[in-house]
């Protein structure tokens, strides 16, 4: 697509669409649960979604990298279907059983899983939702190896749109606690499963006679694939899901309640960077299969650059708002510190900064190094709320996670930049350029508040000059870096 002088990537421009729109639903569906459930509600909720999304990758047992991997070039339906098939039956011989002893033992489980008086029938909305969940995220997965950019695109869009008229529709019939929402919200998960299967199946030609499953070496290759994949995915849950559930259940579930408020918020970013990442990891892998260097550092500079360039600046922003937005939104009882938004908003930015760098390594067989870093950084920020949350409340479940996302891009650019391919995935002109802009707005926004001290300046105000200096030096610098590419 082009438009004016510039290139547009259609398939970007479609996963911007998907997140516009899912997320957005999505922050208007949270925000929305938070008035009407208030504190303790809206974290039993949000506590148990983030259950099931740490089970997730368990009885996934990375067999969705590992499907990626094996359709992305296959030519026949039975090449495409077998690996789909398999995965899907592995799935349900784990997700059943797992779903069933949660459904048998939530008594149990409830009492040190929350606080909330729902707690018992929120684990056992758990163990329904779990199967689900996890054979959607297979499907939508197998959609992307096949690059149905705008099949997965509207099935995203759909399923966020429906959640939150299921939402307003229990709200409005005056039926709207914790466990309905949480009903409403699997049953809408599971139709989406079988639209994406179906879709899966007609748009590949895949026919009843071709449903077959691998034999024992291609679940063996499968398995020895995935499951280093499902261990670094146990490692980012712990770093990324496990503080909502350790908040819930050492502190409470009105605690949980404001921290995921601040989160959800906070995800703006990391839906920033997830329309990239999703054409980075397929496009990347395709470049490093010639074995050339420039192709990959093309294709990642481009996507990484766009990330950054607008990605910091949010970042900054989000950081000084972040505490009055959530304020302004949800109420007072949902008050952060702008000292815990700013660590978490760090947190993310790390994370999804560093993803380029887990991709090539990933793509570069050292899934191994990945698990296991994955999951020594996991462990550190569990083990780091564990000690700080009853201390300093949620500014220390927020320096645990920055803390372990901080130790984890380390890791990961020192082990990628240290291989023999030698990669330079990071933009430098575009970093350099980005960070003088920071700069220059973060050093206006200090100025402006020692001119104005003690009289503490507006957060609004300050946003606003910081954008206006970043837009105007970042436009600036490249004008610079321009002419001196030209001389």
């Amino acid at each position: 697509m082009i438009i004016g002088r510039h290139r547009v990537d259609k398939d970007l421009v479609l996963r911007f669409v998907a997140e516009a729109t899912g997320k957005g639903t999505a922050l208007i569906m949270a925000f929305l649960l938070a008035r009407w459930l208030a504190t303790e509600g809206f974290g039993a909720y949000s506590q148990t979604q983030a259950l099931v999304a740490i089970l997730v990758p368990v009885a996934l047992l990375g067999l969705g990298f590992a499907v990626i991997r094996q359709i992305a070039g296959a030519v026949t339906a039975a090449e495409i279907s077998a690996p789909v098939t398999t995965a899907i039956a592995i799935s349900l011989m784990i997700t059943l059983p797992v779903g069933l002893v949660m459904w048998l033992g939530s008594d149990l489980i409830a009492g040190y899983f929350s606080n909330h008086p729902a707690a018992r029938p929120l684990v056992q909305m758990a163990a329904l939702l779990l199967p689900a969940a996890a054979l959607q995220s297979l499907l939508y997965e197998a959609l992307r190896a096949r690059q149905r950019v705008y099949s997965a695109t509207t099935l995203q869009i759909g399923e966020a749109l429906l959640n939150l008229a299921a939402i307003i529709a229990l709200s409005l019939t005056e039926s709207l606690e914790p466990v309905a929402a949480f009903t409403a919200v699997a049953a809408i998960k599971l139709l989406f499963f079988l639209l994406a299967a179906g879709d899966f199946i007609h748009s590949q030609h895949i026919r009843a006679g071709e449903l077959r499953f691998l034999p024992k070496s291609g679940i063996r290759a499968a398995l020895a694939l995935g499951i280093p994949f499902m261990i670094a995915g146990v490692g980012e849950s712990l770093m990324g899901l496990a503080d909502r559930v350790l908040v819930g259940s050492i502190g409470s579930a009105d605690m949980v309640g404001r921290y995921v408020a601040a989160q959800t918020l906070l995800a703006i970013l990391a839906s920033w960077g997830a329309p990239y990442w999703w054409l980075l990891y397929p496009r990347m892998a395709q470049a490093m299969a010639t074995d050339s260097k420039c192709a990959v550092l093309g294709i990642t500079h481009r996507l990484f650059g766009h990330f950054i360039i607008w990605g910091l600046p949010l970042a900054v922003v989000l950081a000084l708002l972040g505490s009055q937005i959530i304020t302004l939104t949800v109420g007072d009882t949902f008050f952060v510190s702008t000292a815990v938004v700013s660590t978490l908003v760090l947190a993310v930015f790390i994370n999804q900064a560093a993803t380029p760098w887990e991709y090539f390594l990933y793509i570069t067989g050292k899934a191994v190094f990945l698990m296991w870093v994955s999951l020594f950084w996991g462990i550190a920020a569990v083990a780091g709320i564990v000690v700080l949350l009853p201390e300093f409340g949620l500014l220390g479940t927020a320096v645990s996670v920055a803390g372990a996302r901080f130790g984890f891009a380390l890791s990961i650019v020192f082990a990628a930049e240290t291989d023999s391919f030698r990669p330079k995935l990071l933009p430098t002109e575009v970093t350099k350029r980005a960070l003088v802009a920071v700069g220059s707005g973060i050093a206006v926004v200090v100025t402006m508040g020692v001119i104005a001290a003690p009289i503490p300046t507006e957060p609004w105000h300050s946003a606003a000059a910081f954008l206006m200096v970043y837009v105007s030096v970042n436009m600036l610098a490249a004008k610079l870096q321009a002419r001196r590419r030209a001389v």
